[in-house]
């Protein structure tokens, strides 16, 4: 618990470096640097990216990170499991761009607007998929040996890093957009070379045969498992990146643009789920050794404490994103400000996911791995069913009510499953006093004096927030695990 605790508290400070770099990326420089059109284009090509790199590794990040305990053995290469997992992983990505590039002219017609970026660039989504699928595989080997916060540095700081430093040189140099595109892809590559790299010098990228050795049950089981696991992989990422896709494909000639604006919006919202980001990557292999041990003690004290904590935290930042919306619009462009409905819903839906804990990850790593499968599935078909209608009726709003729409109704059902059937229930009497506390410090910043300037009126409002919500946090005592991390001798 202590390992996890301070993996979780790092990887928290990791995601806030992250927010601050995307805050200056997303809201400061894109918009002022790319024409909307073309930072829309960036949108869509990575959720493209996202989503194609998730099937194409079959769901093998889970299944290593499941059934790495079987295997463990750093002698013999940990048995060849994770050289397997990468040359199956990276026949996925090879597959994937294949069927990319041959079928690139009907994605042109498909992601068709009136600048035809998409048909000049879209080609482009081929290295993007080799190097996420390789990140993918390499990050959940990391996190199944116990190194879960160097991938989030990389990915959070390392990432955004390259990314402001791309645009620092663009205001300088004034790049073609066709060279900017190949060095904004380029970075995305050189991230995953820095994971290998990280992983080599810790002496654990051990590339032998392949040729693993296990009983045919297990083996059954990993493939069984992986296959299940497929649908939840792709649910954890399809919010955002499916809106964005599918948002392109549905709204014509101004398509681009629109997925330009809704990409600030939803980057706005979803700040309040970095909390539950950082503590999933070291949660889920002590979830794996726990249900291996049927230790439903310690489950049940992850179940509860993740949900406390992600509350707390995702609280004070919806507070901060909520109460400044205002100030935030007023760094953009006027037109980026049609996305606002969509902060709110954006972060009202998250705050609500991260509020119930380590649910999907707890039922992931269990033998009811179907049922998350199932449920997966379900938010799939769901977010894809409404945001066809809906953003068809009512633009990228629509596609924010999709979002709320499916991660209520399916978080509700794992919430009752893991009731139900092993009598997990993630709320605790804190609960209650944490939204109370919510609410309390959202009026009373309502009422803050303001200067006219967005930045310094974001600026008094987040601390007014912090100087209110920590300390009454704090005397509440409704951050206990973070308060003896923060004590703990380094």
């Amino acid at each position: 618990m202590a390992s996890l605790a301070r993996q979780a508290t790092v990887n928290t400070a990791l995601a806030y470096v992250g927010i601050g770099l995307g805050f200056v990326n997303v809201v400061l420089l894109y918009p002022r640097v790319l024409a909307a059109e073309e930072f829309g284009l960036l949108r869509l090509l990575v959720s493209i990216t996202a989503v194609v790199a998730q099937v194409a590794q079959l769901g093998l990040d889970n299944t290593l990170i499941r059934f790495f305990p079987y295997f463990r053995d750093p002698d013999s290469g940990h048995r060849g499991l994770p050289s397997l997992v990468l040359l199956i992983g990276l026949a996925g990505a090879l597959v994937a761009m294949a069927v990319l590039g041959i079928f690139h002219g009907t994605f042109t017609r498909i992601f068709a607007d009136r600048s035809n970026l998409y048909g000049l660039y879209g080609l482009y989504l081929l290295p993007l998929v080799l190097s996420e699928v390789v990140f993918i595989l390499l990050r959940a080997y990391s996190r199944s040996l116990g190194r879960s916060t160097r991938p989030v540095f990389i990915r959070e700081f390392g990432l955004r890093i390259g990314q402001t430093l791309l645009i620092a040189v663009q205001l300088m140099v004034e790049m073609p957009f066709s060279t900017f595109i190949a060095w904004y892809v380029a970075v995305f590559a050189a991230m995953a070379l820095w994971l290998v790299l990280d992983i080599r010098s810790a002496g654990e990228l051990d590339l032998r045969s392949p040729r693993v050795s296990m009983p045919r049950r297990l083996r059954r089981s990993m493939v069984t498992y992986g296959a299940f696991t497929l649908s939840a992989s792709l649910s954890a990422i399809v919010l955002g990146n499916l809106d964005q896709m599918m948002i392109g494909a549905l709204l014509g000639q101004v398509a681009l643009q629109q997925v330009a604006y809704y990409a600030v919006s939803f980057y706005f919202g979803s700040v309040i789920s970095a909390p539950s980001r950082a503590l999933n990557q070291p949660a889920l292999p002590l979830l794996a050794d726990a249900w291996k041990r049927r230790d439903m003690a310690s489950i049940d004290r992850l179940y509860g404490r993740s949900a406390m904590v992600q509350l707390v935290v995702g609280g004070f930042l919806f507070l901060c994103v909520i109460s400044g919306l205002d100030d935030l619009y007023g760094l953009l462009d006027p037109a980026y400000a049609q996305g606002r409905e969509v902060v709110l819903l954006v972060a009202a839906a998250n705050l609500f996911h991260i509020a119930l804990g380590l649910n999907g990850g707890i039922i992931t790593m269990s033998r009811n791995y179907r049922f998350d499968a199932f449920t997966s599935l379900l938010l799939l078909v769901i977010n894809v069913v409404a945001n066809f209608f809906l953003i068809r009726a009512m633009g990228i709003v629509g596609a924010a009510w999709a979002t709320l729409i499916s991660l209520v109704a399916v978080n509700l059902l794992r919430l009752w499953f893991l009731w139900s059937r092993h009598r997990l229930w993630p709320f605790r009497w804190r609960t209650l006093v944490a939204v109370g506390l919510i609410a309390l410090v959202g009026l009373a910043v309502h009422w803050l004096p303001l200067t006219g300037s967005p930045m310094l009126d974001l600026a008094l409002r987040v601390s007014a927030i912090a100087l209110l919500y920590w300390p009454a946090a704090f005397v509440l005592k409704l951050t206990p695990e973070l308060v003896a991390m923060l004590r703990r001798p380094r």
